[in-house]
């Protein structure tokens, strides 16, 4: 089990670190042309609007709702594919029309603080890019299908796809004399080309009498999908807030606050999250063919979680000033502007383990088919974030709004862990584990010692960040001698060789 684990997040970890890193080459291209100005908050929205809106109006849903089905019934697998795809095909063109029809309402809502000049130009250059959002939507369909048959390369391919698309069109506006228009246009050349991508390995071999001999799409999974996208998009409306109320900051706070929260989104999906993907077909199979390895499984992922996010956190909050510089320390952006992004890059990391922790116990809740208690656990996240920002809990400005979502991560993850019971299965014993606890003390105390001391020794910002990459993948093994299993594991099969 745990060698088709350890394969498995290979596969879909080179997909998400291809993905990621030509996102960060992406941020890397706007921050180039644009720095942090009026003009860059309009790039920023017409890179991520699209996204956004389909991570509220889907919020993780079809994974959470699609791949137990698809992996508990394979036999009707692939029919609920094609009518998944054709019913939320038809409905989101229909959502999409509708939010293309009231573009500047959208905007107003998501930067009150612009002016009527930038208000415009944003309506206007999210109605291009809107358009990505049914690609997107049909693109997460064959994810999930994808997923719960094990094919996670394929799947975790389709950033890359579409960022390289996206930075050859920055490229074409840097270089050459192209317009925003002509950046829209490759955007949603990129949605399209994802799409196809993962419909190759599908094979799809469309025939409508049969795949509508039965209907899988009822009442029971419709309302699994809501609750699913509402508690998923409860959590994306915590930046989403944020990012509203740092438009009437300073100009260029829009884009500051996105670029931070781009590089604490790097690491926490190519080095925490991904796990979540990787164990969620075999949890939801688990939960109703092997209650022993159910609770293993979720046993394994907590810790492996925790342990990766932590030794993460402490790797770049140390680094958290070369970190940004290597990104966006070019072109346009100013040094009091890089200054800035430091700080707010440095509290959102330390943010890590409780996203990280958050996202796989949701994960567990779906495997479960317990759609409801996320979604009241995340609203409930919510409501403490605009309370705590309204009487200013944390303070004013762009470092308070991020402490603000470090607080509230940390608050969801307490209530599921409290929420979350699951017969014989205790999180203090999983949680202070002694050797999990030792582990995670040595992994920590290695990883940050060497990492401050590389910090000081003046080296390119490029070699200080490998370097510290490989003190942190070393620390992690160190961590895992310190599990007896492990440990007896591998001395047997070195004696075996």
């Amino acid at each position: 089990m745990i060698k088709a684990l350890l394969l498995s997040s290979l596969a879909l970890n080179i997909g998400l670190l291809l993905g990621r890193l030509s996102g960060m080459l992406r941020e890397a291209f706007v921050a180039l042309a644009y720095g942090a100005t009026g003009e860059a908050d309009i790039v920023v929205l017409m890179l991520t609007v699209p996204d956004l809106l389909v991570n509220i109006l889907m919020g993780g849903a079809f994974g959470a709702v699609l791949i137990p089905e698809f992996s508990q019934q394979q036999d009707k697998a692939r029919q609920l594919l094609y009518q998944s795809m054709l019913f939320f095909g038809f409905v989101f063109v229909g959502i999409t029309a509708a939010i293309y029809w009231q573009m500047d309402v959208l905007a107003s809502l998501l930067v009150p603080g612009f002016t009527q000049i930038q208000l415009d130009n944003a309506v206007t250059a999210l109605g291009w890019v809107i358009w990505l959002i049914p690609l997107t939507i049909l693109a997460g369909v064959t994810t999930a299908y994808l997923h719960a048959q094990n094919k996670f390369m394929v799947a975790g391919l389709g950033t890359l796809i579409i960022n390289s698309t996206i930075i050859a069109g920055l490229a074409g506006i840097y270089y050459g004399d192209g317009t925003l228009r002509l950046l829209a246009l490759f955007v949603l050349l990129g949605g399209f080309l994802r799409l196809v991508s993962q419909l190759l390995p599908v094979k799809p071999s469309w025939n409508p009498v049969s795949s509508l001999q039965k209907i899988h799409i009822n009442k029971a999974l419709v309302i699994r999908y809501t609750q699913a996208m509402l508690s998923g998009s409860v959590l994306l409306l915590l930046p989403v807030v944020a990012r509203a109320l740092a438009s009437f900051e300073a100009e260029g706070s829009v884009s500051l606050f996105t670029y931070a929260t781009r590089l604490v989104e790097f690491p926490l999906a190519i080095a925490v999250t991904f796990l979540a993907a990787v164990f969620f077909p075999r949890i939801s199979r688990s939960f109703t063919e092997d209650p022993v390895q159910h609770r293993q499984l979720i046993r394994y992922g907590v810790q492996m979680t925790l342990a990766l996010a932590l030794v993460a956190a402490i790797t770049l909050v140390i680094l958290s000033g070369p970190y940004s510089r290597i990104v966006y320390g070019y072109g346009n952006m100013q040094e009091s502007s890089l200054v800035v992004l430091s700080t707010l890059v440095a509290i959102g990391l330390a943010s890590l383990p409780f996203q990280g922790l958050s996202v796989f116990m949701t994960a567990v809740f779906n495997a479960r088919k317990d759609t409801r208690t996320p979604l009241l656990i995340s609203t409930s996240g919510l409501i403490f974030f605009l309370v705590s920002g309204y009487f200013g809990l944390f303070g004013h400005g762009l470092p308070a709004l991020m402490w603000g979502i470090l607080s509230t991560y940390g608050l969801i993850c307490l209530l599921q862990l409290l929420c979350l019971k699951i017969d014989d299965l205790s999180w203090g014993k999983i949680l202070f584990d002694r050797e999990f606890v030792f582990g995670i003390l040595i992994a920590l105390i290695l990883s940050g010692s060497v990492v401050h001391w590389l910090g000081g020794q003046g080296l390119p910002v490029w070699l200080t960040l490998l370097l510290a990459c490989f003190s942190a993948l070393v620390s992690l093994f160190a961590m895992a001698l310190c599990n007896k299993k492990l440990r007896f594991g591998l001395v047997t099969r070195l004696n075996a060789e």
